[in-house]
């Protein structure tokens, strides 16, 4: 059987609430040139049978990774992949229906190996939408400046390109998104952007924590990176699974 163009890898943990909107904009996608892998950290509720329950719909395997870590889950997924082009994307994100036809496009058209989309938010609330346009200008500059980034939310890259540095650094427990774009760039290999609205990136955190919280973290971080070319490797209080959102989901 032919490889597939795409392999989509999707990190879970406990996102039973949040999953099926993700697989559903995966089926609905205008052209399916993809395989789609779930890995799992140990999920406590019933994420695993829920991302099993696609498999009528999606070509799309499931594994359970030893413990829950995105850049472990990630590499674990991309060690399983058999694409030409791994499309890294986070469990509560929403992919708009011609988000391969477009991807897939750019990818003819432009010839990249490393890039990243526009998203938008999850909400029609003026803050959310303040946020997310904050977000995309700190990527767009960041490139600018020659310090780009890839969103971890959405990094789509060519396998070789990807195995050239050995994926993401485990031991980088935040920020693992930067420093695999820094080892990247250091290469000679620079993210590209697709100046398109191709996916909907949830704000369920800013919800949780608090806009302040969530904005002076990120703003910390941002400025590091920008002034050093470095970023945090670990955050104590950040905390990762669908089940922290769950009181408070709208």
């Amino acid at each position: 059987m032919a490889s597939p163009r795409f392999s989509v890898i999707i990190p879970t943990l406990n996102e039973e609430k949040f999953l099926p909107g993700l697989l559903t904009s995966l089926v609905n996608q205008t052209e399916k040139p993809f395989k789609v892998i779930v890995v799992d950290g140990k999920s406590k509720d019933t994420t695993v049978a829920v991302a099993e329950s696609f498999k009528k719909k999606l070509p799309l395997r499931v594994i359970t990774c030893e413990q829950a870590s995105l850049p472990m889950q990630r590499n674990r997924g991309a060690a399983q992949a058999r694409g030409e082009w791994f499309v890294f994307i986070d469990a509560d994100s929403v992919l708009l229906p011609y988000f391969f036809e477009r991807v897939g496009a750019f990818i003819n058209g432009e010839k990249p190996s490393f890039f990243t989309t526009w998203f938008r938010p999850d909400s029609e609330s003026q803050g959310d939408a303040l946020f997310t346009l904050f977000a995309n200008l700190y990527v767009e500059g960041a490139a600018f400046i020659k310090r780009p980034l890839s969103p971890g939310p959405m990094t789509i890259l060519r396998r070789e390109v990807f195995f050239s540095v050995n994926g993401y650094d485990e031991t980088v427990l935040w920020g693992e998104d930067y420093d695999l774009t820094r080892r990247l760039v250091a290469r000679g290999v620079l993210p590209r952007i697709l100046r398109e609205t191709l996916y909907i990136h949830s704000l369920r955190r800013l919800r949780v924590e608090g806009k302040i919280k969530v904005l002076s973290l990120y703003s910390k971080a941002a400025l590091v990176a920008l002034l050093t070319g470095k970023t945090f490797r670990r955050v104590s209080d950040y905390m990762m699974g669908g089940h922290i959102y769950e009181k408070r989901r709208r």
